[in-house]
C-alpha cells in the first residue's frame, strides 16, 4: 500500500520485522548454563537489545537485533554448531503458548499445522507451510529477510527437539534440507550426529521431512483442552502485537463472539472500530473472505470440541453459533468431507491402531 501522499518516512520492512521475547529470554539463559566465558550483556549492548525485554516474555525483539545477538555469540565462542547446543536445551516457554499448544497436539501433522498457522507469534522474518507429498509431510520454512546460518540452525533443531520430546526421543526425521552452505568436516559430524539423517546444504528453503507412519501417528501427549486453551492465548497474542494483519484480529474477534450466535462481518467491524467495506477490502488483500476465515474458526474449535468428547453435538452447535445440530452437522461435511458422527468413528479407530 503506497503512503508517499502523508508526507511521512515509511520504516523499511525489516524494521518492523520482530521476535517474540521469549525466545531471546531462553537463548540467554541457556547461554548462562555452558562455561564459555562470554560477556552476554555485552553482546546485547552490542546488538542494541534493551536487557529489560529479558523481563518480559510477551514484549517483542527486532528482528534485525535478534539476528544481530546470533551472530555476535557466534563470534563470542567460535562455534559455528553452536545452534544445534542451543536447541538441545530449548523448551515450549521459548515459543509462548504455541509452545504448550504443539506438545498437547494429536499428531505430528496437526502438530506442524499449528506451526504454519501460529508461526508469525515466534517472529515476522519466516513462513512455515506444511504440506503431504509422495507420503511425506514436508514442513518447510521460507525466509523473508537475510537471517544467519547459526539462527536458522536453532530453530530447525529446535523444531526436532520438540517433535522428539512429544513423540519418541529416538526419532528420526526423512530428510533436512538446510539453506546454510556446507559446514567444515567437524562441523559436519554434529550436524549428521544431531539430525540422524541425509542433510541437503544450500537449499532454498529450510525443510523437514516426516514419513507418514510416524505424522499419522497420535501423540501420547494429547490434550485437545489445553490445545484450545492455548490457542485461544497465542490467537489473542497475534492479534495484540500485529496490528498490521486483520486476519488474527478477525480470528480472535469471532471466537469471542461465536457463543452468541451474532457473528457476521457488520458485527465483526464493529468489535475492531472499522467499517464493513474496510474490512471487506483488508480481507481481499489478504487474498481471503469474510466466510473463509469463519469456516475456518468454526471447523478448527469443532474438531477440538468433538475430540474432547465432553459436548453433545447440540451443545457444539450452539458453542459454534448455530441455530440447531441439523446445521451444524451438514456445514461440518462440507468443511471436513465428513459428518461429526463419522469423523468421531475415524478418531476412535485412530485411537485403536
Amino acid at each position: 500500500m503506497n503512503n508517499t501522499s502523508s508526507g511521512k518516512a515509511q520504516p523499511e520492512l525489516s524494521e518492523t520485522r520482530s521476535v517474540i521475547a521469549s525466545w531471546l529470554i531462553q537463548i540467554v539463559a541457556i547461554l548462562d548454563e555452558f562455561d564459555f566465558s562470554i560477556d552476554v550483556p555485552d553482546l546485547l549492548r552490542r546488538a542494541e537489545v534493551d536487557p529489560d525485554i529479558l523481563q518480559d516474555p510477551n514484549a517483542r525483539v527486532r528482528s534485525r537485533r535478534f539476528s544481530r545477538f546470533i551472530e555476535l555469540i557466534v563470534e563470542a565462542t567460535g562455534d559455528e554448531t553452536i545452534g544445534l547446543k542451543l536447541a538441545e536445551r530449548n523448551t515450549p516457554g521459548s515459543m509462548h503458548a504455541l509452545g504448550y499448544s504443539l506438545f498437547s497436539s494429536r499428531t505430528l501433522e496437526t502438530f506442524f499445522h499449528r506451526f504454519d498457522r501460529f508461526f508469525r507469534l515466534i517472529s515476522h522474518s519466516a513462513e512455515t507451510r506444511s504440506e503431504i507429498r509422495k507420503g511425506c509431510l514436508i514442513h518447510s520454512i521460507e525466509l523473508k529477510e537475510d537471517v544467519p546460518p547459526v539462527r536458522q540452525d536453532v530453530f530447525l533443531a529446535t523444531v526436532l527437539r520438540f517433535v522428539r520430546m512429544v513423540y519418541r526421543a529416538d526419532y528420526s526425521p526423512v530428510l533436512v534440507r538446510m539453506r546454510r552452505p556446507k559446514p567444515g568436516k567437524v562441523a559436519m559430524d554434529e550436524f549428521d550426529a544431531f539430525f540422524c539423517c541425509p542433510i541437503e546444504y544450500g537449499h532454498d528453503s529450510l525443510e523437514l521431512h516426516v514419513a507418514e507412519k510416524d505424522y499419522t501417528r497420535v501423540l501420547r501427549g494429547a490434550n485437545s483442552d489445553i490445545v484450545r486453551r492455548n490457542d485461544q492465548i497465542a490467537m489473542e497474542y497475534i492479534a495484540r502485537f500485529d496490528e498490521q494483519q486483520i486476519i488474527p484480529r478477525i480470528r480472535a474477534a469471532i471466537v469471542e463472539m461465536l457463543p452468541d450466535g451474532a457473528v457476521s462481518l457488520e458485527s465483526v467491524s464493529r468489535e475492531l472500530n472499522t467499517s464493513n467495506r474496510s474490512l471487506q477490502r483488508q480481507l481481499q488483500d489478504e487474498g481471503t473472505t469474510f466466510n473463509t476465515v469463519l469456516d475456518d474458526v468454526r471447523q478448527h474449535l469443532a474438531i477440538g470440541y468433538l475430540r474432547t468428547g465432553r459436548r453433545s453435538i447440540k451443545e457444539i452447535s450452539y458453542l459454534l453459533g448455530y441455530k440447531d445440530p441439523s446445521n451444524f452437522s451438514r456445514a461440518f461435511r462440507r468443511l471436513t468431507g465428513q459428518s461429526p458422527q463419522e469423523f468421531l468413528e475415524n478418531e476412535r479407530q485412530l485411537d485403536d491402531s
